[in-house]
């Protein structure tokens, strides 16, 4: 313990690591700074001691002052007499303190912030990469014409406004904006060498998505070439691409390196290249080069590390924002929990997983009694209760009003859905110094990738999850006899296209049964039939459900509206007079401008109101205040005649009818063919009569299938008969070739 507090505070402390590594680094720094003699005295060509300084700042703050400044007696003191070094070093300290102190001043407690972080770039390029260099010259300049820095054989310069002093003063910028970060690097592993695998994982981190290791090898293959190039190594002849010609070459490389492996590699690796190119410099600059040659490849180079640093510093900041982004698009922004994209990338990745939906209804009425703050808390709090419960690889997912999901292994049984249920009746929320325990109703399924349909899978959950509610326990989507839940999706989205494409391509067509009134007049049921893409027949009973659970069904009764007031229309000649009944879905009737888009039609076509019947199921749309209730009065206004079909079943009662206005009832078929072997069956037939007529209605019997039941009906009062006695459903067309007497279908 004590050796730990003990190697803690030596990476940390000023009589520690740093006063240790400068006094090793300023050595090297100086060696690996580049000098080159031109006939005006000596230049640099980059100067690294300045970089190395700002690098020790950033990794040791204030502590790291005392050591350069011993680092600078301990070289300048031995090159130059002691009044030079004192001007020397005095320059330097002055020049570190101010800008050091100015940027971490302004940047607050952010100056930790490592390199890259774009909230800092523009302090520290103005205070380290700009006002350093730049203060460092001016006072340069400033006691130079003292006459005690030595002029002769030096890179000391009397006239500020001289080549010399261009190229001294890019150096610096240069270094501090290309190898600073190299020097920071280096110094983070020797401070603490676990630093190294932290610093791989984030260069990792901020490369681009789809980087391969092949096109990585690539970029380095292609740096590698262009650097060898550079260095010639005694190439028999000279080419464009061994001189100082072949320096801008390296910025497409660099600037791919910026937009695909981001700012920590490519800062890194461009500060390398530079350090590595200006020790080599003879390789491919010729001795003979003057001082404005010199002058433009550095300031190429300037404006070569600013373009590569910024645009990778950007692309990065890009990635991260979209990462952001992403993840906030998986994410809830008020419950704070994944939402259902996030789930369904869950899925998609998992090799297969248990699905549970929790339906909790009751938080819509306890929402509008204690406000919408009570079902984000109860989902919050129930989330966190149930993540305790939960494997690592396991969430809790939010979906819209008041449900939840959750997503479980593959390998998850009954016992745990028994666990799940027991965790859920334990848990409730205190509000307000009151208990808040609403019921859920739990479904479950298996679901193996890929989940295609998602949404239509958790629509089959959430009802299943309101029997829940009812039974009081889970309820499984795959129990018994039911198909899998995904297969079950799969075949109604099938059902679903095939629709769609008969609706487009005529896959509908129509079929008429017979009603035979007794006192003759006689009307026509038209049924609706549906051929699919392998030219198979559709039972309604198969195409219907999923027409109305997919919200087509003004569009399915349109089509039916427009295919048979075109045939009235087309065949008034032939058939005058002739009536037709029609079936809406419930839906339909509730389109508050149905009635007027009838009454259009019928205009457009010229047929009267009286020639269409309108049929529909009795629904609780149908109550005193629906829009179907309207519907059906201004349909009776207009002239059509209105039935309600399968009286007896389903929503259908006797109070229904005060609250209903039509002119017929249809008598439901299971009532009807048992009517003459069951007394029951016949009392609720005579009873529907009685009602009916009181109403004024007229009234149907449906599947009357022998004369006896035929005449029993007549007997009993029904206007209409409809069965296989009367008239076998036959194709629309076939009142063409078997046209009825104009009486028999008339008034």
């Amino acid at each position: 313990m004590k050796k730990n507090l003990l190697l803690k505070k030596f990476a940390t402390q000023f009589w520690g690591l740093p006063l240790l590594l400068p006094l090793i680094m300023m050595p090297m720094a100086s060696a690996l700074s580049v000098r080159l003699w031109l006939p005006e005295g000596y230049v640099y060509l980059i100067y690294l001691p300045l970089a190395m300084m700002i690098a020790l700042m950033m990794v040791f703050h204030w502590s790291a002052l005392p050591g350069i400044a011993i680092a600078l007696c301990w070289h300048y003191f031995n090159r130059y007499t002691p009044a030079q070094a004192i001007i020397i070093i005095s320059v330097f300290l002055i020049t570190l303190s101010l800008c050091w102190g100015g940027y971490s001043i302004q940047a607050h407690r952010r100056w930790r912030a490592g390199f890259g972080e774009m909230r800092t770039a523009a302090l520290r390029l103005f205070w380290l990469a700009f006002a350093m260099p730049t203060l460092f010259i001016v006072l340069l300049q400033i006691v130079t014409p003292m006459n005690i820095l030595p002029l002769q054989h030096s890179v000391f310069v009397n006239n500020p406004f001289t080549i010399r002093t261009l190229l001294n003063y890019q150096s610096a910028l240069l270094a501090l904006l290309a190898t600073a970060q190299l020097f920071y690097f280096v110094l983070r592993v020797i401070r603490n060498p676990r630093f190294f695998y932290t610093l791989r994982q984030r260069c990792r981190s901020q490369f681009a998505g789809g980087v391969t290791l092949k096109e990585w090898l690539l970029w380095l293959g292609l740096v590698l070439f262009l650097m060898l190039m550079l260095m010639q190594f005694r190439f028999n002849q000279e080419n464009l691409l061994t001189t100082d010609y072949g320096l801008p070459l390296l910025l497409p490389l660099m600037l791919w390196s910026a937009t695909r492996f981001g700012y920590l590699f490519t800062s890194f690796s461009w500060g390398l290249m530079l350090v590595v190119l200006y020790q080599l410099r003879d390789r491919f600059m010729s001795p003979p080069t003057d001082g404005y040659h010199l002058a433009v490849i550095s300031a190429n180079l300037l404006v070569f590390t600013l373009t590569i640093l910024m645009l990778s510093a950007l692309s990065t900041r890009q990635r991260r924002l979209l990462e952001k982004a992403s993840r906030m698009a998986i994410t809830d922004p008020v419950i704070g929990l994944p939402n259902v994209r996030a789930l369904s990338q869950s899925l998609a990745k998992s090799p297969g997983a248990v699905l549970c939906f929790l339906r909790i209804p009751d938080l819509d009425r306890l929402s509008r009694t204690y406000g919408l703050q009570l079902r984000i808390q109860y989902k919050r709090s129930l989330a966190d209760h149930l993540k305790h419960w939960l494997q690592p690889s396991e969430d809790v997912y939010q979906l819209p009003g008041f449900d939840l999901a959750l997503r479980l292994e593959h390998s998850a049984n009954q016992a745990r859905i028994e666990s799940l249920e027991a965790r859920l009746k334990d848990y409730h929320l205190s509000w307000d110094g009151l208990p808040i325990h609403p019921d859920v109703g739990i479904s479950y399924c298996s679901v193996l990738p890929p989940v295609l349909y998602l949404y239509e899978l958790l629509g089959e959950m959430s009802a299943m999850a309101e029997v829940a509610l009812h039974s009081g326990h889970a309820e499984n989507l795959q129990q018994k006899d039911r198909l899998p839940a995904q297969r079950q999706v799969t075949e109604k989205l099938a059902m679903l296209q095939d629709i769609q494409l008969a609706m487009q391509n005529g896959g509908f067509y129509l079929m008429m049964q017979k009603i035979q009134g007794v006192r003759g007049d006689d009307y026509y049921e038209i049924l609706l039939r549906m051929v699919d893409s392998r030219g198979e027949h559709i039972k309604p009973a198969e195409f219907i459900p999923i027409v109305q659970e997919f919200g087509l069904t003004w569009e399915v009764d349109r089509l039916v509206l427009e295919q048979i007031l075109t045939f009235v229309d087309s065949h008034r000649e032939h058939l005058p007079g002739i009536r037709f009944a029609v079936n809406l879905f419930a839906d339909t009737l509730c389109r508050p401008q149905l009635a007027a888009e009838i009454a259009t039609r019928l205009r457009a076509s010229s047929i009267e109101p009286w020639q269409l019947i309108i049929e529909v199921d009795e629904s609780p749309m149908l109550s005193n205040y629906s829009w179907g209730n309207r519907n059906i009065a201004q349909l009776r206004q207009l002239g059509c005649r209105v039935a309600i079909d399968d009286f007896g079943t389903g929503y259908a009662s006797y109070s229904r009818l005060k609250q209903v206005q039509v002119d017929i009832l249809k008598i439901d078929g299971s009532f009807v063919r048992n009517m003459l072997n069951s007394s029951l069956d016949y009392r609720i037939i005579e009873s529907i009569c009685v009602v009916a007529r009181l109403k004024r209605m007229q009234i149907v019997a449906e599947f009357v299938e022998t004369e006896e039941t035929a005449s029993a009906l007549r007997k009993l009062g029904v206007d209409y008969l409809q069965g296989y006695v009367i008239g076998e459903p036959e194709p629309l067309k076939n009142l063409l070739s078997t046209p009825e007497k104009e009486d028999d279908i008339s008034l």
